[in-house]
């Protein structure tokens, strides 16, 4: 288990290296950007946008995420006790459509229900969130989905061992 940890260490230092970009392209830019070229909507388009999009809204988290539990026919109580949640945690999360969890909380959730990348952004997106490859964290969780590995302490050790926030209340075992 242990060179085992450790081949994994370092694909994921490698993988690190190889897509961290810590600055990115700025909201303000593409805005600054829009504007100088004219494409910046009028008031009425704008008006009818935003009931367009009122029209069509897509499920929020709470709502996709209760979705997800029953499309990979799981209980409820598995998910969030994998995701390290608590049953009341999680009774106010199923409760509140509008539910808004911190950006660990929605990973916790990805990871607990074995979401590939794409699912997970989908997830992440609905809590208003995103994986980006400007911060380290996220590319750690980035890593282990992509190599389906979802084991939440593993991956709790790692962002541990390099300062990060971890996706749990999680604490250090006497063995590692």
């Amino acid at each position: 288990m242990a060179m085992e940890n450790d081949v994994l260490t370092r694909e994921l230092a490698a993988y690190i290296r190889k897509n961290l970009r810590p600055e990115g392209l700025k909201l303000q830019d593409i805005l600054d950007i829009n504007i100088r070229h004219g494409a910046a909507p009028g008031l009425g388009g704008a008006k009818w946008a935003l009931e367009f999009l009122l029209k069509n809204l897509e499920l929020t988290f709470s709502e996709k995420l209760i979705e997800l539990i029953g499309e990979k026919g799981r209980k409820a109580s598995e998910i969030y006790v994998k995701a390290g949640i608590t049953k009341t945690h999680f009774s106010k999360i199923k409760a509140d459509k509008d539910y808004h969890p911190t950006k660990e909380t929605a990973l916790a959730f990805a990871i607990a229900l074995h979401l590939d990348i794409e699912e997970t952004s989908d997830l992440l997106r609905r809590a208003g969130y995103s994986i980006s490859h400007s911060s380290e964290s996220d590319l750690i969780v980035e890593f282990y989905i992509k190599k389906g590995i979802y084991n939440i302490d593993r991956i709790n050790n790692q962002l541990d061992l390099r300062g990060h926030k971890t996706l749990t209340n999680w604490r250090k075992t006497k063995d590692s």
